[in-house]
Order: C-alpha cells, then sequence, then structure tokens
C-alpha cells in the first residue's frame, strides 16, 4: 500500500491525466464577472498594508472588484492598519471580530457579509487568500479565465514559496532549512495537483490562492475546519462541479524560518487532514469515479502511512519471532527495510543539503511530515479540535 501510494500512484496518475486530458474551455470570462477577495487575518499588521497594495494593483477592472478583511480578534491593530491604507477607498471593506472564533467561520463571516452588503451577483466569484500572500500583477485575471467554462466552479493557483527574504539591513538571507524541503514538497504537490485537474478535479486547493464561484462556497463549513482550503475545494467537486488548477495564476509566500513552527503547523495540518476526511467522506463513493480513487489514493493513503509504517514494524517483527530464528524472509526483508528507512532519514538532519546529502535531506523531511501527522492523527482522537489559529512567524 505504502509503495503504491507513493511511487505507483503518480505513474498512473500521469497516464490517466493523458488519456483524459480535460480541460477547461478556452476563452474570456464573462465581462460582467466580479471578484470579492475575502482575508481572514489574526495579528497581521505586519503584511496587511502590503497585501492592500497588491491587491489594489491587480490586472482587473476597479469597478469589478472588492476586498473583505476581517481581524479575528487581532492583538497587533490588523484592523486599524488595514483602514489607513485602504485611506476611503470603496472597494475595501474592514470588520472585526471581538472573539476568536477561527479562519473557517472567519470566512463564513466575511462571505456574508458581502452577500449581504449587496456584492452577491450570478457572477461573482470569491477570492480567498491569505494576509501574508503575495499575487503576481495578472493572479486575479488568470483566476477567472477558466470560470468562462460553465462546468467549472472554482480554480485553484500556483503557490510559490520564496528562498530568501530582507534580513534588515538591505541584504538578502537565506531561509532556514525548513524552507528548502517545503519549496520541494511544494513543487511535488502542484504538479500533481495539475495532473489531477487534467483527469478530473483537483484534490482541495492552495489556501494561497484560489477562488470558487460563489454558489459553490460550501455555506455549510464548520466553524473549527482547520483546513478549510482543501474542504472548500473538495466540496466544489462535491456538487458537480470541477476545481480545475491553473498554474498560470501564481502566488508567493516566505517559507517557515525555523523548525519549530514547520512542526506546529504540520501537526495541526494533521489533525485537520482527519477532521477534513470525516466532512468530504461522500467524495469516496464510487460514483465520483476518478475523482474517489484519487481522493483515496493521494490523500487518504498518505494520511495513514505513520500508521501503515507502524504496521510495517509490528508485523515484521511478529513474522520474525514466529520464525524463532533469523533467516532472511519476506517479515525480515520489511523490518530490515524500514530500519534503514529510518536511519538514513535521521542522518539527513545532520547532513547539508547539497550532492548526495539531499537525498538524505528530503528523506529526513519526510521522517519530519510523518511525525507531525501522527502527531496531528492522535490530536483528533482526543477530540475537541478549535478552529482558532495563531499565524506562522515568517
Amino acid at each position: 500500500m505504502l509503495a503504491y501510494a507513493w511511487l505507483a500512484y503518480p505513474v498512473l496518475l500521469a497516464l490517466v491525466a493523458r488519456v483524459r486530458n480535460r480541460s477547461w474551455t478556452a476563452g474570456a470570462p464573462p465581462a460582467s464577472l466580479t471578484i470579492t477577495v475575502l482575508i481572514a487575518a489574526r495579528n497581521e499588521a505586519k503584511h496587511i498594508r502590503a497585501r492592500l497594495r497588491n491587491l489594489l494593483a491587480q490586472d482587473w477592472p476597479r469597478d469589478r472588484l472588492c476586498i473583505w478583511i476581517c481581524s479575528d480578534a487581532s492583538e497587533d491593530g490588523t484592523a486599524e492598519a488595514a483602514r489607513q491604507e485602504a485611506a476611503g477607498d470603496p472597494r475595501v471593506h474592514v470588520i472585526e471580530s471581538p472573539v476568536r472564533q477561527g479562519k473557517a467561520a472567519t470566512l463564513k463571516i466575511l462571505a456574508e457579509a458581502s452577500r449581504i452588503a449587496g456584492q452577491e451577483s450570478e457572477n461573482e466569484i470569491l477570492v480567498l487568500t491569505d494576509a501574508n500572500t503575495r499575487f503576481a500583477p495578472d493572479a486575479l485575471r488568470r483566476l477567472a479565465e477558466p470560470l468562462g467554462d460553465a462546468s467549472v466552479g472554482g480554480v485553484c493557483g500556483r503557490l510559490v514559496f520564496e528562498p530568501r527574504v530582507e534580513d534588515g539591513t538591505g541584504s538578502q538571507t537565506d531561509r532556514a532549512d525548513a524552507g528548502t524541503d517545503e519549496r520541494f514538497y511544494w513543487q511535488w504537490e502542484s504538479r500533481l495537483k495539475q495532473l489531477e485537474s487534467r483527469a478530473d478535479s483537483c484534490l482541495g486547493a492552495n489556501g494561497g490562492i484560489y477562488a470558487v464561484r460563489r454558489a459553490c462556497f460550501w455555506a455549510d463549513l464548520p466553524g473549527n475546519t482547520i483546513v478549510d482550503d482543501f474542504v472548500i475545494g473538495m466540496k466544489v467537486r462535491e456538487q458537480g462541479k470541477r476545481m480545475v488548477f491553473n498554474g498560470e495564476a501564481v502566488a508567493f509566500e516566505e517559507t517557515p524560518p525555523a523548525w519549530r513552527d514547520e512542526w506546529r503547523r504540520r501537526v495541526r495540518v494533521g489533525a485537520g487532514v482527519f477532521q477534513a476526511l470525516v466532512l468530504c467522506r461522500r467524495c469516496l463513493l464510487p460514483r465520483f469515479g476518478w475523482f474517489a480513487w484519487m481522493f483515496g489514493s493521494h490523500k487518504v493513503l498518505r494520511w495513514v502511512t505513520p500508521q501503515l509504517l507502524l504496521a510495517c514494524v509490528v508485523l515484521g517483527w511478529a513474522w520474525m519471532a514466529m520464525a524463532g530464528e533469523w533467516r532472511w524472509t519476506a517479515g525480515s526483508a520489511v523490518v530490515v527495510g524500514v530500519h534503514a528507512c529510518v536511519f538514513a532519514g535521521l542522518l539527513g538532519a545532520f547532513v547539508p543539503d547539497r550532492g548526495a546529502g539531499r537525498v538524505l535531506r528530503k528523506g529526513w523531511y519526510f521522517l519530519f511530515i510523518q511525525s507531525a501527522m501522527f502527531v496531528g492523527f492522535l490530536r483528533f482522537c482526543r477530540g475537541g479540535l478549535s478552529g482558532a489559529w495563531e499565524r506562522t512567524r515568517r
């Protein structure tokens, strides 16, 4: 099962995508298409000004763009900073939540507030993004392009992690090692999203840049949902529309500065994916065809990789114990193989990310993700998940 999920599935997916090769109908989006950008922000005063400037400078008609920001009980003056930057621009709306509610609940507040304010229209799309994300100048236009196809209910853009940031002295410095591995992971995930889009539909979306038709936004999204971008994207397909990938719609984010920050985020995501599995379980039904196959192969099997690895070790040792003596059997092969891979991965934490060390580094990052995923699974089993979040240091 592990070999299938991590090695065979990408090959099979490439073949399926090549045969089916589903794309959206080329053509400009409707002239009356309006875009409402939703940003749930928590202590983002550092980024919100630049984020607003970036969005207001987008290659999109001024009269068909609206931006809604909700500060989720921020303690650093996020809302005030946003209002000052907007300087009375009627396209920008800033609201504040006095009590922390979490990102999913905040997005629902924004969607409802924009609807009540009269923003709702038949040709409206909601663009969901983060306060610390930066769009390429044509990102909104690229997100809108596939929505000229009536079969498309949402569009997932491409998220690029930037390897360098300003260090405050005018020069640029490299990020921590976590950033290099995170960029590699996202490049691989983006490739899979592209193939899955061609085969049927994307599995979820990139939280930093995606769009959905207002009619496809899941209004019943639970307020404590953790991986809201994944669930919202899956619900688009559940409603009979496609979530397509457009790699020309690009957004940029900085990578986490330290392993501890990435660990906290990964554990939270680990708890959230099992919550998402419960919310999106209908997508595993046979009537979803290729999409159900992709969901089970790409997501579900990978989410239980830590459990499968533990099962390999336990069953392998049990097989050897039953033999009563050491000999080269399937059980011993599994035990030796798994232990060798784990040892190589642990060694990767101490080698530089160059030459042969790059392979070991990728093994280390794999173990790192799986360990966080397992801790997240234990948190999910404990129950009481909260949608409240703290921003990752960037």
